[in-house]
């Protein structure tokens, strides 16, 4: 899996990602869309969601602490967050 800085930059990378059309995603945005999505599955449902949300209302705002915080210890695990 590829290193980031932070969960942040991980989600930032995750956003670009799924913006390319699936027509233009080469071989290595693939496999790391796909890679990200597997990983986004630990989340609950409502987390995912508001991890796509673009909407800065307080439950998506909860939602989304919250996956970053899920999020920060699995890609710790990983070895996936530098420092």
């Amino acid at each position: 899996m590829h290193r980031y800085s932070s969960v942040s930059a991980f989600l930032a990378h995750y956003q670009t990602l799924r913006k390319i059309p699936a027509s233009a995603r080469n071989e290595d945005d693939r496999k790391r869309l796909d890679a990200i999505e597997k990983l986004l599955e630990i989340l609950r449902p409502e987390e995912r969601a508001a991890v796509i949300s673009e909407s800065d209302d307080a439950a998506t705002a909860r939602h989304r602490e919250r996956a970053a915080m899920r999020l920060r210890r699995e890609l710790t695990a990983r070895g996936a967050l530098e420092g």
